[in-house]
């Protein structure tokens, strides 16, 4: 039997984008969401394609804690079976991820998403991994711009640097007016007091969001950006590097991921985190930022248009050095449109797990399930090609 690719959050932004690049590439994904009169319309588009209704907000108790009993019901709902892939764009993740990845491993279900949250890849990584492994399922969160290029630059950056490699800085560019998708928005305000995740010293420790800054320097006119040969500063942020980096190169003692693109207001993010992390402390504050969240979720399916996609531009650097802070190797990959890249490459991820060509299983980096050969190829084949 053919597996099945079910697309989870079809009827949101990414969701939709994701939706039209496995049509494209020949694929009959099934289309799930909350609401059935959304998710039939969609269906409607692609000549009726097979959907379901499903709400991981049904699953998901007070305490925001879900068990495997919970991801079995959900994968009933779903009608996942052994070795279907499941493509996740429901978030904010740290809340209505958990429900979905818990799904995955209890059928023994490939699984895909799009998660930018450093919680829950540590979740994944830390507590879901192991039971996929007993269930044959490989997990692959962060699979989107968030994180892909970041695994694949620094492997590349590892290769360069040889077994000398003990520190590996990963960098996010984007220039250009892009905006966020109405989905990116409320993940961001859930986020905006939670810390980051970094390896330091050979141990995954929490750090403030954006309490560092560091520059990553351009070779040349950066796409969708102002020209010149010059560093662009970026602020620490959470990122799936810390934990799939370390398993290509073991001897990485400290592993961080930043993001910039829009220089002036790297500082005023720098200076905001220092309030930021001690809101995080007072619950008051908590729960009014997570009320600013659910009201942006009320918001669904909004983002930038093709037009405006088309004028942003990203940069993405690995930068390995030894253990003196020597620098070793550079690598930069270069394109545009982060959410067409975070479609496309989902569609190729998914289309590969559902012909049973990854033969790995629990959680998983990109270039642990795909190699780095050929997910340098997919990568710019979705848009971001390594340059320099």
């Amino acid at each position: 039997m053919t597996a099945r690719i079910v697309v989870f959050g079809a009827t949101g932004y990414t969701g939709r984008l994701v939706t039209a690049e496995l049509v494209a590439a020949g694929h009959r994904p099934v289309l799930a969401g909350r609401t059935e009169t959304r998710v039939r319309a969609l269906a409607a588009a692609y000549d009726g394609l097979e959907t379901t209704v499903a709400d991981a907000a049904d699953v998901v108790d007070a305490a925001d804690v879900v068990d495997a009993a919970d991801g079995a019901s959900l994968a009933r709902l779903l009608g996942l079976g052994t070795g279907d892939v499941l493509v996740s764009t429901v978030g904010p993740f740290r809340r209505f991820g958990r429900p979905v990845v818990a799904a995955a491993a209890a059928v023994g279900a490939h699984y895909l998403d799009c998660s930018g949250e450093g919680a829950f890849l540590r979740h994944v990584f830390t507590e879901v991994g192991p039971r996929a492994a007993a269930s044959g399922a490989a997990l692959i969160p962060g699979a989107g711009f968030d994180f892909v290029p970041g695994n694949l630059a620094g492997a590349l950056a590892l290769q360069a640097a040889g077994g000398e490699a003990r520190r590996l800085d990963v960098g996010y560019l984007v220039m250009g007016a892009l905006g966020m998708s109405s989905g990116t928005r409320a993940t961001l305000l859930a986020a905006l007091t939670e810390p980051v995740i970094v390896l330091r010293g050979g141990v995954l420790v929490e750090r403030p969001l954006a309490r560092e800054v560091r520059s990553f320097r351009s070779s040349g006119k950066v796409t969708g950006g102002s020209g010149g040969r010059r560093g662009h500063p970026a602020v620490l942020w959470s990122g799936g590097e810390p934990f799939t980096l370390p398993r290509l190169a073991p001897a990485l003692t400290d592993v961080a991921t930043y993001i910039g693109g829009v220089d002036r207001g790297i500082r005023v993010g720098q200076a905001l985190s220092f309030p930021l992390s001690g809101l995080r402390r007072f619950p008051p504050s908590r729960a009014l930022l997570a009320a600013a969240a659910r009201s942006a979720l009320r918001t669904t399916g909004r983002g930038p248009d093709r037009a405006a996609r088309a004028r942003a531009g990203a940069q993405v650097f690995a930068l390995a050095r030894d253990a003196a802070g020597r620098e070793l190797a550079t690598v930069r990959l270069e394109g545009r449109d982060p959410y067409a890249f975070t479609a496309r490459i989902m569609a190729w991820m998914a289309g590969h797990l559902a012909a049973g060509t990854v033969a790995r299983a629990g959680a998983l980096g990109p270039v642990d399930a795909f190699g780095v050969e050929d997910l340098e190829r997919a990568a710019a084949a979705a848009g971001l090609r390594r340059v320099g």
